[in-house]
């Protein structure tokens, strides 16, 4: 499953292919002096057909004439150029590529694409490793393996963050900004096109990485769904958390999707659903990759949830209790003991609540202050502290760094500290931030964010990663029959052929009931007119069913689906298939408005009765379960079992179902069950249009 990038960051014998003082905008020049530059201890050879001499070195005209079989080329030549070259290559023995080159495919253009499926060819045939192309290089700073084309990454530092970043623009400027606030690099790649290694190569050669603490990737586009979650699994095994941005949330995707599930089960929404499964820590921007690499690099995982925040400003006090509101950051009530020792510490009139506001007295005051962080970080309803620090600019001149480092000695829950807003870092910054032994995170709203990353990353490490979903047996049973037999209660119900058979069958059944068409091209039939609720009368029933087949006749009426009528609060459980990250089951408020609403929460399969608790409580409406506005609770031990039931029962339904759901579940009262009042189910072999 996975190909290894090893030849990438550990070669022994290079070749600077196209190497040139003017050639590919100066980067094979700037390769070279790099490697010389950090006095790289591989051997570095020089290619180009048109040179016999560079930079005071032999120039080589091809792989067959260097002394030695190369392990990685550096490739800066034409495009056009690239297949040849590599096939040359690899027919003298070559064993790896980085291929700088563009114009393989991006944008649409057929012969770039042509020369990207040559290429794909020919890692197949040989089992050549290619990284790129279209992509900025890479770094291994352990061995000071610098193949980057300009001199401003010399200055990055050693460190415990892997990086992968599919975007080749943003790759040096969000190391440079990262190293700037104290983050320090194991290996980094721009992985370009990934015509071969791609991100799941890099994340899974990063898990085994003794250098590598924390993998920061940014991602455009997944290549390999299964690979990618397996080596999550493997990063999370490894106790490595994986930090990660993806651009692009876009619903183009499921545009043509033949349910409400599938409408609403986006490529964002799966993904999103991938990073819960395996503890990936998802951010919102580049920014905040920062504040979280920081903070996971410190080593340190807390044992639940729970933040205390202290600082010495109301007005930030306030600002953070709205971001932790946002997100559901817990803030728990410090104990008494714990507000009786802090209650002389902090200035008068200020009551010890969490967020705590210690009063503007203890701003300078810090020894009082670092003593009120420990009575803090040793409260037994708090699972990590932030405590407000602002780096200095001149030596001697904010504090005491080792005033953090005695909070952080005093506990091992992590500890944090926090800027009010952004600020520049420099060197003196810096080394006051090693000396203190905490990160300092910046802007409240990241910092609020990154402690529920801590809290929520450290939760599913120690649940671990649930057993991945694995189809069953097919079954050829109807998929009623299957649900039904995985304790899904479906209504009374019956088919009628005719309008006056709804009529018979509605009057066995008992009213109220329901009325729907039976038709293969209606999908929602309740926007087509398909749907007469509430009916309580045989000649009622007949009068509907008639006005369905006079309005929908077009949609070529079977017949009628007539149902018990069930009453009470309507949630949607379905099913989508996604091709890359496979079965994903969403959970939400239901009805005819689902897609409007759209309050869903998403899991990958198989789930159990934990997971849809979970997705209860991060639904906005989660409230309505409980009872509101004089409504009774409502059966969620049902719910469960019903989407539970649906996620085992996929396990046989998977090999001629697509997606599948129920909607609306009617949830009764509690302890009265649920109903599965319609179910749709997509055929793998349906059109969608």
């Amino acid at each position: 499953m996975f190909r290894s990038p090893e030849l990438l960051f550990r070669p022994d014998a290079i070749a600077v292919v196209g190497a040139s003082d003017t050639g590919g905008g100066g980067w094979p020049k700037g390769l070279y002096e790099n490697l010389e530059h950090e006095n790289f201890p591989a051997r570095v050879y020089l290619v180009n057909p048109r040179r016999t001499e560079l930079w005071g070195r032999k120039v080589y005209p091809d792989f067959a004439s260097l002394p030695e079989r190369i392990d990685l080329a550096i490739v800066i030549v034409p495009a056009d150029s690239v297949p040849a070259v590599l096939a040359e290559g690899a027919a003298a023995g070559l064993r790896g590529a980085l291929i700088f080159s563009a114009r393989f495919g991006e944008g649409g253009d057929p012969a770039g694409a042509a020369r990207a499926d040559a290429l794909r060819v020919l890692s197949a045939e040989t089992g050549l490793r290619i990284a790129g192309p279209n992509c900025m290089g890479a770094l291994s700073l352990p061995n000071r393996l610098l193949l980057y084309p300009t001199p401003r990454v010399r200055r990055l530092p050693a460190g415990p963050v892997g990086v992968v970043f599919q975007s080749g623009g943003t790759f040096q400027y969000w190391l440079e900004e990262g190293a700037a606030r104290g983050l320090g690099y194991s290996r980094a790649v721009s992985s370009g096109n990934e015509l071969d290694l791609d991100m799941a190569d890099y994340v899974d050669f990063l898990a085994d990485d003794p250098h590598t603490r924390v993998i920061a990737c940014m991602a455009e586009g997944v290549r390999r769904g299964d690979a990618l979650m397996a080596a999550a699994g493997r990063a999370l095994d490894a106790g490595k958390p994986v930090v990660m941005l993806k651009s692009g949330r876009s619903e183009e995707g499921r545009a043509a999707a033949a349910s409400h599930t599938g409408a609403l089960a986006s490529d964002d929404k799966v993904f999103d659903a991938f990073c819960r499964k395996f503890g990936i820590v998802r951010v919102e921007s580049l920014d905040e990759m920062i504040e979280a690499s920081l903070a996971f690099a410190a080593g340190r995982l807390p044992a639940g949830p729970r933040v205390a925040m202290v600082g010495y400003s109301g007005g930030a006090k306030g600002l953070f209790s709205d971001y932790a509101s946002d997100i559901g950051l817990p803030l728990p009530k410090f104990t008494a003991v714990t507000r009786e020792k802090l209650a002389p510490l902090i200035d008068p009139g200020v009551r010890p609540d969490n967020p705590l506001d210690t009063g503007a007295g203890l701003a300078r005051r810090y020894d009082a202050f670092a003593e009120v962080c420990r009575i803090v970080a040793a409260d037994e309803n708090v699972d990590m502290i932030s405590m407000q620090g602002q780096l200095p600019f001149v030596e001697e001149t904010e504090g005491d760094p080792a005033l953090f480092l005695g909070v952080r000695d005093s506990t091992d829950k992590p500890v944090l500290a926090h800027n009010r807003m952004s600020q520049n870092v420099n060197e003196v910054g810096r080394a006051f931030q090693k000396a203190a032994g905490v990160p300092f995170l910046q802007r409240l709203p990241e910092v609020a964010r990154t402690l529920k990353s801590l809290g929520d990353h450290a939760e599913i490490r120690r649940r671990g990663v649930a057993a991945p979903f694995r189809a069953a047996a097919a079954t050829g049973s109807p998929v009623e029959s299957v649900l039904a037999g995985r304790g899904i209660v479906m209504p009374k119900s019956a088919v009628a052929r005719t309008a006056s058979e709804a009529g018979e069958l509605a009057a066995e059944i008992g009213f109220p009931v329901a009325i729907k068409i039976v038709s293969p091209k209606a999908v929602h039939k309740t926007e087509l007119g398909g749907v007469a609720l509430g009916v309580t009368s045989a000649e009622d029933a007949v009068a509907a069913a008639r006005g369905m087949e006079r309005r929908m006749s077009a949609a070529g009426v079977e017949g009628f689906l007539v149902q018990e009528m069930a009453s009470g609060l309507e949630v949607i459980v379905g099913i989508v298939d996604d091709p890359q990250f496979g079965p994903c089951l969403a959970l939400g408020l239901g009805g005819v408005v689902v897609e409007a609403v759209r309050d869903v929460a998403y899991r990958l399969l198989p789930i159990g009765r934990g997971d849809v608790a979970e997705m209860i409580a991060e639904l906005r409406g989660r409230v309505l379960f409980d009872g509101f506005r004089g409504e009774p609770a409502r059966d969620v031990d049902a719910l469960a079992a019903a989407a539970t039931g649906l996620s085992d029962a996929y396990a046989v339904l998977r090999d001629r179902i697509s997606e599948i759901e129920i909607n609306p579940l009617v949830l009764r009262a509690r302890g009265e069950g649920a109903c599965a009042v319609d179910i749709r189910a997509v055929a793998r072999t349906e059109t969608r249009g």
